[in-house]
């Protein structure tokens, strides 16, 4: 069975049968069927469904209570035809009235609940459709090609079921044309449409004597939807899989229809008709068709303002979009005074990657409604604002006129409202904003050039915060475009050399490892500190191919001083090359094509790395983890300087801390305090106190810690006396190029290493 049709159940399997049978039978057996039929789907609902149905979309049930009432009552006509009687017709339409009327009221009830309409559109829509299929109707049925009753409140119930059922077209027509249907609604809407047919079919066996076998062929059609929109409502209050939506793309269809109907039944009354009335045949298909003219004019109309509309909106948030903020820039005078910001969320990847898409979108719709807030605020005296979202987790504000104090200040209280927590989904979420201002006139270009540059100033000096552009920040771009250019010279002809700094061991006096670092060394220019360029490097992209250069370099360069010395490896690890799922199969090919074992290769990462990667907690484990399933082990460098170290040892597999000299605060535990620096004195206690509990939880953790970058006798004294044992650093040696490394560890004392046990 198709999966479409998986989960409509038993009412679409056991209605379709009698269904295609009924203009088959015998008159007085297809009545005999359809009222079983009728009956087995009533008892399907009431004993299956009907307990769930409270949960449905309101006002369906009363939908189906009023289709059943029709088909019960249609059942009663068709047996009385069936022996021959010829009803009452006043007796007859009210079943269908009062049925229909409960229909209608059921249907309102579920328009209002979807919200089928969407304002002066959904109307026009529905005056469309029902002024093109009505006015046809009308013209077929007021060519006598129909007969009319001529009891007087037989035509009384007559008017009463047009209108019903003019009522109900534009009702469930609203409902396709103005929502996105469910397919429980899309099968309602479908019982209904064939229940509002089934009215004008039996006009035939009523007053012109024909075969009811058709007209209950359409009613029990209407049953049997109704009965398997019930189904689905069941299944899916009762939370089991149900088949995908059915899509209802209604719109084109029913348009043409509604367009070429009226002239089409225009045209086959005046073939068929021996006169035209000059009401019936004439004035109302003219006046019909003339409605609907004018009602494709402003449909037309108004399409075109929504099609405008849309395309200066951002469609998740309502501000306005890219296109719209340039249009605003256009639009100002050369010697006006615009002030342009830029925002851009810090921490939105953590939330859509931890939550889910849904997630951060709804956070997006609250982070734009606190936007346009804020700037709302402080618009108005002769100041124009717009708010934009450009794309992503990225805003932007554009005020005219305005001046760099009143936008620093507009700048500084965005960042405010932004970092309130966010309630959704039962939990608050947090994300900060990081804001870069251009408050000067210029050209388009330049005005986003220059707030980007602010932007990536903000987020460069610590995120959450305000930069206004300078000229030094435009200098400050200018060389790191220069830098990054010469960098990606320097990578394809290979301008890099590597240095080596040991770490020692204070208490022994040896060498225990030896940290490679990069170093540039242009053609005819000074050596250049990875300091001064790696950070340029891992935004150009770059850090990868380094990284896989620096690797088996360094593999090779220090297999001879493993062998002599005894002494690890430890090379760093970007952010980039950490992500990327080539780097466990680098370090592979660098220990077997170096031979130095697994084992002696210590891959360092820095704590803003981890904090970088902290929205992915699992991924980052799991590379830590693929890293160390190599035998090699994994460091974390610069420890205390970022925000989520203590939280990440817990679920890291790391081997070492390298502890960076901002957590004891370069402290020096020789200076004793004095009442003439008390702050000072403070400030040594908590140095001591933070570095000693690293210190502890090293040892609980059973890592090695080790401080970085000693300087003097003094810091060498205050960490031994904290219990810190490992220390690299200036005092005890510079970074070395390789061939001086020899000769430094030649001069440390020898490293006493283990016996091996030999068997014969």
């Amino acid at each position: 069975m198709p999966r479409t049709l998986g989960g409509l159940g038993p009412p679409l399997l056991g209605g379709l049968p009698p269904l295609c049978a009924l203009p088959l039978l015998p008159t007085a057996a297809a009545v005999a069927v359809y009222t079983v039929t009728v009956v087995w789907l009533i008892a399907t609902v009431v004993s299956d469904q009907a307990p769930r149905l409270r949960y449905a979309t309101p006002g369906a049930p009363m939908v189906l209570v009023g289709i059943g009432l029709t088909l019960v009552s249609d059942g009663f006509v068709a047996s009385l035809l069936a022996d021959g009687e010829r009803p009452d017709p006043l007796l007859v339409m009210a079943g269908q009235v009062v049925g229909l009327l409960v229909v209608n009221a059921g249907l309102i009830r579920v328009v209002r609940r979807t919200h089928g309409g969407t304002g002066r559109g959904g109307l026009i829509d529905a005056t469309v459709v029902v002024f093109g299929i009505g006015t046809s109707i009308a013209t077929i049925a007021g060519s006598r090609v129909v007969d009319y009753p001529t009891e007087g409140w037989a035509q009384a119930a007559a008017a009463l079921l047009a209108v019903a059922s003019l009522l109900g077209w534009g009702l469930i027509l609203r409902l396709l044309l103005a929502s996105e249907s469910r397919t429980e609604t899309g099968l309602l809407v479908g019982a209904v449409g064939l229940l509002l047919l089934s009215g004008l079919v039996w006009w035939g066996p009523l007053f012109g004597g024909t075969d009811p076998r058709w007209a209950l062929a359409v009613v029990l059609g209407a049953g049997t939807m109704a009965a398997a929109a019930s189904r689905w409502w069941a299944l899916h209050t009762a939370g089991q899989p149900t088949p995908a939506a059915v899509g209802w793309n209604t719109r084109m269809p029913l348009f043409l229809l509604a367009v070429v109907a009226p002239p089409t039944a225009l045209t086959v009354t005046a073939l068929r008709a021996e006169e035209l009335g000059r009401w019936s045949g004439v004035v109302l298909p003219v006046a019909g068709m003339a409605v609907l003219s004018i009602a494709l004019l402003l449909r037309v109309h108004q399409q075109a303002r929504d099609s405008e509309r849309r395309a200066l909106r951002d469609t998740l948030t309502g501000l306005a979009n890219r296109a719209a903020l340039t249009d605003a820039l256009d639009a100002l005078a050369p010697s006006g005074r615009p002030a342009l910001l830029l925002l851009d969320l810090d921490g939105f990847k953590a939330v859509n990657d931890g939550f889910g898409h849904p997630a951060g979108d709804a956070l997006l719709r609250q982070v734009a409604a606190r936007v346009s807030g804020t700037v709302a605020a402080v618009t108005g005296a002769g100041v124009e604002a717009v708010a934009a979202r450009l794309g992503g987790d990225e805003f932007a504000v554009l005020l005219h006129p305005a001046d760099t104090e009143t936008t620093a200040e507009l700048g500084r209280r965005l960042v405010d409202a932004v970092a309130a927590p966010y309630p959704i989904d039962g939990r608050e979420l947090c994300v900060t904003v990081s804001v870069g201002i251009r408050a000067e006139a210029g050209e388009i270009a330049v005005l986003l050039r220059d707030a980007d540059l602010a932007l990536y100033a903000a987020k460069q000096n610590g995120k959450n915060q305000v930069a206004v552009f300078s000229a030094a920040l435009r200098a400050a771009h200018a060389e790191r475009a220069t830098l990054a250019a010469g960098l990606h010279q320097a990578v394809a002809r290979n301008e890099f050399v590597l240095h080596y700094q040991p770490v020692v061991d204070v208490v022994t006096g040896r060498a225990e490892m030896i940290e490679a670092l990069i170093r540039w060394a242009p053609p005819g220019g000074d050596l250049v500190l990875s300091r001064d360029f790696f950070a340029v490097a891992e935004a150009a992209g770059l850090s990868v191919p380094i990284g896989a250069w620096v690797l088996p370099t360094a593999c090779a360069e220090a297999r001879r001083w493993h062998e002599r010395y005894g002494v690890s490896l430890a090379v760093n690890v970007s952010e980039r090359q950490l992500r990327d799922p080539a780097l466990p199969a680098l370090v592979a090919d660098a220990l077997a094509e170096s031979g130095l074992p697994a084992e002696a290769l210590i891959l360092e990462m820095t704590e803003s790395t981890m904090s970088g990667m902290s929205g992915r907690t699992a991924t980052l484990a799991a590379r830590v983890a693929e890293l160390r399933a190599c035998g090699v082990r994994v460091a974390v460098d610069d420890f205390g300087t970022g925000q989520s170290s203590l939280a990440l040892l817990r679920q890291l597999p790391v081997d070492a801390l390298k502890l960076d000299p901002a957590l004891g605060g370069a402290a020096d535990l020789s200076a004793a305090p004095d009442a003439a620096a008390p702050d000072a004195a403070a400030a040594t206690l908590v140095d001591a106190a933070l570095t000693r509990a690293v210190l502890q939880i090293c040892s609980t953790l059973n890592l090695r810690a080790i401080a970085e970058r000693v300087e003097s006798a003094d810091r060498v004294e205050w960490l031994r006396a904290l219990g810190c044992r490992y220390m690299q650093g200036n005092y005890f040696s510079p970074p070395l190029p390789a061939e001086r490394v020899d000769e430094y560890l030649a001069t440390r004392p020898a490293r006493v290493m283990p016996e091996v046990t030999r068997t014969s």
